[in-house]
């Protein structure tokens, strides 16, 4: 699929879910294999096929799962990728004593392949839902779409590096 494609769909997918009502919302979190209404709408407006049906529909799942309940817009931030998300909890210029989703669980995310993949990533992102982070969209559905996971560990561990290099430059300067 054109990466621009991808894009789209995913800025409508979280433009849509934040301009829903607070029940609609919590069918989309709920959502199992058989979707629910807002997807099922969804669905049809942006022309998916049932190959596309079960990462579009995952997607829109974390896509709910991470916009939080008084929400009125979208949780796409452009510069936030997901890796460094994962990382940071979504706390950009936050100061990080320790990631936010550990090594060992982000090493057993890469790890997994197929549906046990998705199913890591999810309960990832389950995890990462409460601090109510921005990230840009199109990057989580490229993860959920490819199976080599893009660059979410390229992300992570730059993130993870930014902060190595100022703890650094900290001490140089004391």
């Amino acid at each position: 699929m054109p990466e621009d494609k991808v894009a789209e769909r995913a800025h409508v997918i979280a433009k849509a879910i934040a301009a829903a009502g607070p029940g609609e919302r919590a069918d989309a979190r709920r959502m199992d294999g058989g979707g629910g209404p807002l997807f099922w709408r969804l669905y049809a407006r942006l022309g998916m096929t049932p190959s596309d049906e079960d990462r579009w529909l995952r997607i829109t799942r974390m896509l709910a799962l991470l916009t939080p309940t008084a929400e009125r817009h979208s949780i796409h931030e452009p510069g936030r990728r997901l890796g460094a998300v994962l990382a940071d909890g979504g706390a950009s210029h936050a100061r990080l004593q320790k990631p936010v989703v550990s090594e060992q669980r982000f090493a057993r995310l890469l790890a997994a392949r197929g549906p046990a993949r998705l199913d890591a990533l999810e309960r990832t992102i389950r995890m990462i839902a409460r601090a109510r982070p921005k990230l840009n969209v199109a990057d989580l559905a490229w993860v959920v779409l490819r199976e080599d996971s893009g660059n979410l560990a390229h992300d992570y561990y730059r993130r993870l590096d930014r902060q190595e290099h100022e703890d650094e430059k900290e001490q140089s300067d004391a």
